[in-house]
């Protein structure tokens, strides 16, 4: 019989953000595509082109159908959303992991927020969120990358999670291990995100491995943008 999870399909927090803002949190479903495009076109150009490293003007229905069809157990997504004056349910942000096919322990993050929902700490519930859902299903590591060519940046990330990155043309690729649940969560991870929020890292998939050895089309995801979480 398979253990109890808290964050199964039916899955539903609601929480009251630093302004004041509630907001719920949800697994993403399929009929999510609609709230997944309105909230990227709701990303500054700054914020996509720190995703796709070139301008973007729009997903397509394939990449939208890929982000909303998750399995819950390779694919993982948690949603945010608020509510319009009218009562019209509105994307916030969403965070995610894809296991590696290869080795399902290992898993690439991915997590944005809309530009008008940053810097009110959403950022760091969803990703809390994450880890635990991640953990419920034996992922023991995240992958992440940082822009190749900002030694600075490669030095504090090696203060935090000293490991030889592989790279590719574009990244230098890190693996954080997860470790026990703690009180007040992960702080090396809580970490990383407010230098995701700074712009100084990219929490994205694939990684340099899935280049090398997976057979998966590659996911799309999004990062959270400039300001501090």
């Amino acid at each position: 019989m398979q253990p109890y999870r808290r964050f199964h399909s039916q899955y539903r927090e609601r929480l009251s953000l630093a302004d004041g803002t509630w907001a719920e949190l949800r697994m993403v479903r399929p009929e999510d595509a609609a709230l997944l495009r309105e909230g990227f076109e709701r990303l500054s150009p700054r914020s996509r082109f720190q995703r796709f490293l070139s301008a973007k003007p729009r997903l397509s229905a394939e990449e939208l159908k890929y982000l909303t069809s998750v399995d819950g157990e390779r694919h993982v997504a948690i949603g945010a959303v608020t509510w319009s004056p009218a009562g019209r349910e509105m994307g916030l942000g969403v965070a995610r992991f894809f296991r590696l096919a290869h080795a399902p322990e290992v898993a690439e993050v991915a997590i944005t927020v809309v530009d008008d929902a940053q810097g009110k700490g959403l950022g760091r519930l969803l990703l809390d969120k994450l880890v635990e859902a991640a953990r419920e299903r034996g992922v023991e590591r995240f992958d992440f990358r940082v822009l190749a060519g900002n030694l600075p940046m490669y030095k504090l990330v090696q203060t935090l999670a000293p490991c030889e990155p592989e790279q590719d043309e574009e990244s230098l690729c890190f693996s954080v291990p997860l470790g026990a649940p703690s009180r007040g969560g992960s702080e090396l991870l809580r970490s990383l995100l407010a230098l995701a929020a700074q712009g100084a890292l990219t929490l994205i998939g694939p990684t340099c491995r899935w280049r090398s050895m997976s057979r998966v089309p590659p996911p799309v995801a999004y990062e959270e943008g400039a300001r501090s979480p």
